[in-house]
């Protein structure tokens, strides 16, 4: 297994497509993919409420959240976002459909 080259903000290199579903970026996640998004609500969409109104999330060549994790600067290390910190301290915007960060207090 070989490791991914690293952005100077210390992200993988985009992934051309998904690596569960094989959507490419900007094309929507087929049904039934572990790495779609519920809109609604920023978690997996594999068993989600099937009357949720969301539309189709889309590969973006980034695991979903990474993005925000690097704007944070919420990172383990290059190539590693802190993915719990996000789910337990960011909010998830419905609207944007993105996480964002809390208020400081």
């Amino acid at each position: 297994m070989t490791s991914q080259p690293k952005t100077s903000t210390g992200a993988s290199s985009l992934e051309p497509s998904c690596p569960d579903c094989r959507a490419e970026i900007g094309h929507s996640h087929r049904e039934g993919c572990d790495v779609a998004r519920c809109l609604a609500t920023g978690l997996q969409r594999l068993g989600h409420d099937e009357t949720c109104p969301c539309p189709q999330d889309t590969w973006s060549g980034l695991w979903p959240g990474e993005a925000e994790c690097i704007e944070f600067g919420w990172m383990y290390g290059p190539g590693l976002p802190d993915l719990n910190r996000l789910l337990t301290t960011a909010a998830w915007d419905p609207v944007a459909h993105r996480w964002t960060r809390p208020a400081e207090s």
